[in-house]
């Protein structure tokens, strides 16, 4: 029943690009295609007979050289050009089909990668990269191959059968026609058994397969980490084990491979031998000629290339149907947006308010509890407060990754869960703790922030960010190459490279999300100064481990264990001598290392 209901997925997902709407010139290659398919079995079942009467028209020569001899050889050249025209129409079919088939996997591929980042950060949370990446090409991968082997192989292959059987039963009488029907018939049952039977090792080298994949992509991606605690030899053992076991699934597959391909050739040569032996009493009997002794043995190989093609075809698809469960495993997945075609109205102002919010990660453990809190336009406003007391969800929340368990959040008195996540995102402007940037230029990381911006408005957003002499004065300038995750920039440059690209983008809010809390103090004092000059008089809402980030808010709100416990300007909270005055003497008091 899975396997059906995978087909039927299958089948559903396929249609629409076997006959694309409104895609006029790709339905016309459909029917070319299928043209040339046509043209190309009919002269290839013509060949035999041909061939047969090219024999027979031998005996004729023992007469010497006379007019019959231009038989033979007239039977011969359209045997060739029989041949060829085959050949010829085979391969047009493939070329005029490839444009239908590519342009089918690239809207898949796309479908499949905007499909990924409608999900929930909870699934990407979870994912694993590696992995991940495998389902999409085996899965395409498999697409392409079902595209162009059903339509133009099992199918016409079936058809085949059933015309070369009727032409034995017509020329050669019935018992030929049941001689090739039974061994057909033995020969696909015994296919469909194997193949059902080896699925299982299929499925085995799959799942070692995306294991060596994610181990592998995550240890490079982990690279310093594992140069850190020497922990080299621990990350090769790892990959070891399940190259082992992708090994032994393999060398399995391969076995399996091996008995089915003998299986096939004792049957069809069975089959063969017997219609031979056959006909050679029939020949003697007069009942046949030598030509057609031929034409049988022409039409069962003929029969039995792509008989055997079809054996794989089938294990083919079979393998391709189990390399596209982990495919529509992530298409089974709900994008978490439900709300794309409201959009935030449009307002020179923008604000901010959190009403009664409460959220959990998991049922046991509240996270966020009943706050409320307000960022008015044009203001700034600093949530602080201890690890683990809710700061970055509310980062979340905002950002709509998460939905609140119960209350509501509104922007511009909008709530959030009933806009479209493009329209909420685009006037938020983020500069994150953990500045990770794109394996590319400067250049292309700064334009990240508007694609359509001019290199002007580049430079000027690097200047803003105080950056712009830094990377002028790099070999490369805007054109250096930031490594994997901006690896090759400190942290200080990473947050500017962060702070141009919010700027570029112009947003209504500003959103600082523990923006210098890994730096040394001297660069968090310049990196405080570049985001209180971008901020003024901007709707600003800062999340801050370190309070002198917040000490200028025009609100600071204190949470601890999910709740807001205090809130008022930075004077206010240190004459309640609570805990923000006591974070505050802590921080103060600290030893400069």
């Amino acid at each position: 029943m899975k396997e059906q209901s995978i087909l039927k997925k299958t089948i559903t997902l396929l249609a629409p690009f076997l006959w694309p709407k409104n895609k006029f010139s790709l339905k016309i290659r459909v029917i070319l295609a299928i043209l040339c398919l046509v043209l190309s079995k009919a002269t290839n079942l013509i060949t035999p007979p041909i061939l047969g009467r090219a024999v027979d028209s031998l005996t004729e020569l023992s007469q010497g050289l006379n007019m019959y001899t231009l038989v033979p050889l007239s039977l011969i050249v359209a045997y060739g050009l029989a041949r060829v025209a085959t050949k010829l129409f085979g391969e047009l079919r493939n070329a005029v089909f490839s444009k239908v088939s590519q342009h089918a996997i690239r809207q898949l591929t796309l479908n499949t990668f905007k499909h990924l980042h409608s999900l929930s950060l909870q699934f990407h949370l979870n994912r694993k990269t590696g992995a991940l990446s495998k389902f999409i090409d085996r899965g395409t991968k498999g697409i392409d191959f079902l595209m162009n082997y059903v339509l133009f192989n099992v199918i016409p292959t079936l058809i085949e059968i059933v015309f070369v059987a009727g032409i034995l039963l017509t020329l050669y009488g019935l018992k030929y026609a049941v001689v090739t029907v039974v061994t057909i018939s033995i020969y696909v049952v015994l296919t469909f058994m194997i193949t059902q039977w080896r699925l299982k090792f299929r499925r085995r080298m799959n799942e070692s397969d995306n294991m060596v994949s994610s181990k592998l992509v995550d240890s490079l991606l982990n690279y310093e980490t594992v140069k850190y605690f020497n922990n080299e030899e621990h990350e090769f053992n790892r990959l070891n084990d399940s190259l082992k076991e992708y090994e032994v699934a393999a060398v399995e597959n391969e076995f399996s491979l091996s008995y089915l391909n003998i299986a096939q050739t004792l049957i069809i040569m069975t089959g063969i031998t017997l219609m031979l032996g056959m006909s050679v009493f029939d020949i003697k009997e007069g009942i046949i000629s030598i030509g057609g002794f031929v034409v049988i043995n022409a039409y069962m190989f003929q029969l039995y290339q792509p008989l055997n093609f079809f054996g794989t075809v089938y294990r083919s698809i079979r393998q391709s149907l189990t390399d596209m469960e982990n495919l529509f495993s992530l298409w089974g997945e709900k994008p978490y947006e439900n709300n794309q075609d409201i959009n935030l109205n449009k307002s020179e102002n923008a604000s901010i308010r959190f009403d009664n919010v409460s959220f959990d990660y998991d049922v046991r453990r509240t996270i966020i509890k009943d706050i409320s809190f307000e960022v008015p336009d044009g203001k700034k406003v600093a949530i602080v407060g201890p690890t683990g007391a809710g700061k970055s969800t509310i980062s979340r929340l905002l950002f709509r990754f998460y939905n609140p368990k119960s209350g509501s959040i509104y922007v511009n008195d909008q709530n959030i869960k009933d806009i479209s996540q493009q329209s909420l995102r685009k006037i938020i402007g983020v500069v994150p703790q953990d500045t990770v940037l794109f394996n590319e230029t400067i250049y292309y990381n700064i334009l990240y922030g508007d694609p359509l911006a001019s290199k002007e408005e580049i430079h000027a957003a690097a200047r803003s960010a105080d950056i712009h002499d830094f990377i002028q004065e790099l070999p490369d300038g805007y054109n250096t190459l930031v490594g994997e995750r901006g690896l090759k920039l400190s942290g200080g440059e990473k947050q500017r490279v962060a702070i141009a690209r919010a700027i570029l983008k112009k947003p209504s809010i500003f959103f600082f999300d523990e923006a210098t809390s890994a730096l040394d103090s001297t660069t968090e004092k310049e990196i405080q100064k570049n985001l209180e000059l971008i901020s003024k008089n901007k709707t600003t809402l800062v999340i801050a481990h370190r309070l002198s980030t917040a000490a200028d808010a025009h609100n600071i709100i204190v949470l601890d264990q999910g709740r807001i416990i205090e809130q008022g300007n930075h004077l206010e909270l240190l004459e309640l001598k609570g805990k923000y005055a006591e974070m505050w003497n802590k921080q103060k008091l600290k030893p400069l290392l």
